[in-house]
């Protein structure tokens, strides 16, 4: 058998086992978004496939259909074969990702870099680049120099430590030629080779038919679970007033006559306060050119949408109640049953569309409304108030009630069914809300197409952020190198001895495949909260921190949990001998009084169990990663520096450890250094360490370090 019918035979595997791996891949994917979440190991299947589908993908290329292999060629798929086998390696053992000779990163990065280097070449190659020719022997010079300085990294004691001056120079100059003699050569070759289209496999045409019905039925279902309304709250709240006597609807609507007059005026009330409140914080954020809400202002506005879902709340199970007035046998208690309940829902109605009107167009607020508090709001509340003074059916459901009151208005003035007094205030509320109601214009159709929007919005984002879950869980938990940590036991023991609750921690861990995507040398930040002897002395325990208490009490491995920290797991204690079992370690201490620290401390222990946000977006506070949860617990008592991070704006802890650097010993400096774990280079232990060697640690390269 020639090489040339071999090739024929061999040539395509590589084309069926791509498309399989990526449409198996894809359909992963699919399932996952589907489903809204990405377990662990279908991410690893994930990998798996990506790695199977591109090598398939890239073999195809170094060996195309009709043409016999070339020695380099097949140097080329031997590289992609090695690449292949270091890359699942690493996906699917732990232990050689973290070799402590770092061996499966150096192979998979030398064998990477030698199957694109040799692919290119024999790209070159074949698109008619020849060694004789100035053209072809310039660039094919420059792309086998800008391989062997490539796979040279691989081969340094730390890949990322700083350069050599002649590789930064000869690096660049390389890829510079390679790019611009690669460019002319291939753009030559397209322009002149004629056109092979390849017929698409049967398998393959009877895949994607399948896949395409399977995507069709999907989209069906899903258009329709998108367009949903979501459910009326008086389709679930039957009337209990056919089950009640005469004398027991009696009291019931004398109790929830004065709880009406007061929860209308308390509504009232609160809408003046809301729209002083929003006028007040966009002049305030224009004034210091803030794109975002501060601890302070996300609280208070939480106070006023959850006092306004409180009265929404009492207004709701009124309505519900009094909609039922026909089941009354008494004339008079069954009209006065009616006025009640329809000016529960007039004002239920004009609340709700002045607060969405006050709110609606502010993307800011609109967010921060619908924010989930854990433990105290729901998601997408303010949605729901949206869809609800705008349903169709909520509008209605009104208008018809509306018919009634006007039909016998009079007629109930003149029975006295109310006290003269008490019926003129009812008919006054009905008459005003029945007008701002008719005021605020809040078009049903944009709200349906902005329910639609944001559901679909939500179904994108979720799957999304379940993937880039995992993969930042996968980077921080990756380390490179396998050792003990340069500090030692019992240098935390003697360090707990030195700290004092409401210290902020900065913390390093060398190797951690992280680092190299965090700002600085300085990743994580977290806060010192003490024993629950200290904490006594603050005035904390078990009847002031709320849920945290039980989970702070519980040992870790037989140790007291001292520190509080967002970690990929989410918010909560660790003991310190975790926490600070590190390479390095920084505190700092607030210069602030005991009051302040206690709040704080009380304010970080609302955190606990909160999720890690993987976004990193300091404007939620659902959840949190590690700078956060110290902005959160000591703003506005400390003042810190906001830094943008890949358009964020975000507190970091490099900024919180320079901010401890700078003001250190200065008049009005609110961070004073405590104690600093260093550790030399090129040592393995750790020692404690001066002030003055503090500071240098801000300009440390952020990478490994070693």
């Amino acid at each position: 058998m020639t090489a040339l019918e071999i090739a024929e035979r061999v040539q395509p595997l590589y084309r069926r086992i791509q498309w399989t791996a990526l449409l198996a891949m894809g359909l992963l994917m699919v399932v996952g978004f589907l489903s809204g979440k990405f377990f662990p190991f279908q991410g690893q299947m994930i990998f798996c496939l990506f790695g199977v589908g591109t090598g398939a993908a890239v073999a195809r290329m170094f060996h195309p259909a009709g043409r016999e292999l070339t020695w380099l060629a097949a140097a080329a798929l031997l590289a992609v074969t090695a690449s292949q086998v270091f890359y699942q390696l690493l996906v699917w053992s732990e232990t050689w990702r973290v070799h402590p000779s770092v061996i499966g990163w150096r192979l998979w990065w030398s064998s990477v870099v030698g199957t694109i280097c040799l692919g290119l070449l024999q790209v070159l190659w074949r698109a008619g680049a020849r060694w004789k020719w100035n053209s072809g022997r310039t660039t094919l010079g420059f792309t086998a120099l800008l391989g062997a300085l490539l796979i040279w990294l691989a081969f340094r004691p730390n890949p990322v430590a700083t350069f050599p001056g002649w590789w930064l120079i000869l690096t660049p100059l390389a890829a510079l030629g390679s790019f611009v003699g690669s460019t002319v050569l291939i753009t030559r070759w397209v322009r002149s080779r004629p056109d092979s289209p390849t017929p698409m496999a049967q398998w393959f045409r009877t895949a994607l038919s399948v896949t395409a019905q399977v995507v069709v039925v999907a989209g069906a279902f899903y258009v329709g679970r998108l367009s949903v309304p979501p459910p009326s709250p008086f389709d679930h709240m039957p009337s209990a007033l056919a089950e009640m006597s005469t004398e027991e609807v009696q009291r019931q609507v004398e109790l929830d006559h004065r709880a009406l007059r007061e929860v209308v005026h308390s509504l009232d009330a609160l809408g003046d306060e809301a729209e002083q409140w929003h006028a007040t914080v966009q002049k305030t954020m224009r004034d210091e050119n803030r794109e975002i809400y501060n601890p302070a202002e996300t609280d208070a506005l939480r106070d006023l949408f959850g006092r306004f879902l409180r009265y929404r709340g009492r207004l709701t199970r009124m309505v519900a109640l009094y909609l039922g007035f026909r089941e009354v046998r008494d004339d008079a208690l069954r009209a006065r049953a009616y006025l009640l309940g329809y000016c529960a829902g007039a004002t239920l109605l004009e609340s709700g569309r002045r607060l969405v009107k006050e709110f609606r167009d502010d993307p800011l607020a609109r967010a921060k409304l619908n924010e989930a508090d854990p433990g105290r709001l729901k998601p997408d509340m303010f949605e729901a108030v949206y869809h609800g003074v705008t349903s169709p059916e909520h509008m209605e459901m009104f208008a018809t009630l509306g018919r009634l009151y006007r039909d016998y208005q009079q007629r109930w003035r003149e029975e006295e069914v109310f006290k003269q007094a008490d019926f003129d205030w009812l008919a006054g509320r009905i008459e005003s809300s029945t007008s701002s109601i008719a005021d605020i214009r809040l078009s049903p159709t944009r709200a349906w197409f902005s329910r639609i929007k944001r559901r679909m919005l939500r179904d994108a984002n979720m799957p999304l952020y379940e993937a880039q879950e995992i993969m930042s869980t996968i980077v921080g938990d990756t380390r490179m190198v396998s050792r003990p940590a340069f500090i030692s036991e019992a240098q935390i023991v003697t360090a707990k001895g030195m700290l004092e609750p409401g210290d902020i921690l900065l913390v390093r861990r060398n190797w951690y495949l992280s680092n190299a995507f965090l700002p600085g040398f300085w990743p994580h930040a977290a806060l010192y909260v003490g024993t629950p002897e200290q904490l006594k002395a603050l005035g904390i325990d078990e009847s002031n921190a709320g849920p945290a208490w039980e989970d702070y009490m519980t040992p870790e491995d037989g140790r007291q949990r001292v520190v509080l920290e967002a970690v990929s797991e989410g918010v909560g204690f660790y003991a310190a001998e975790h926490s600070m079992g590190a390479d390095y370690v920084l505190a700092m201490r607030p210069k602030l009084a005991p009051e302040q620290i206690r709040q704080a401390i009380l304010k970080a222990f609302e955190y606990n169990s909160r999720d890690y946000d993987f976004n990193f977006d300091f404007f939620t506070d659902d959840k949190i990663v590690c700078s956060e949860l110290i902005y959160r617990a000591y703003h506005p008592m400390l003042t810190m520096d906001n830094e943008t991070v890949l358009g964020k704006t975000v507190i970091t802890p490099l900024g919180l450890g320079r901010k401890c650097t700078r003001e250190h010993g200065q008049p009005g400096g609110q961070l004073e250094f405590v104690l600093f774990l260093d550790t030399a280079a090129g040592q393995s232990s750790a020692h404690f360490a001066r002030m003055q060697n503090c500071a240098p640690s801000m300009d440390r390269p952020k990478a490994f370090n070693e």
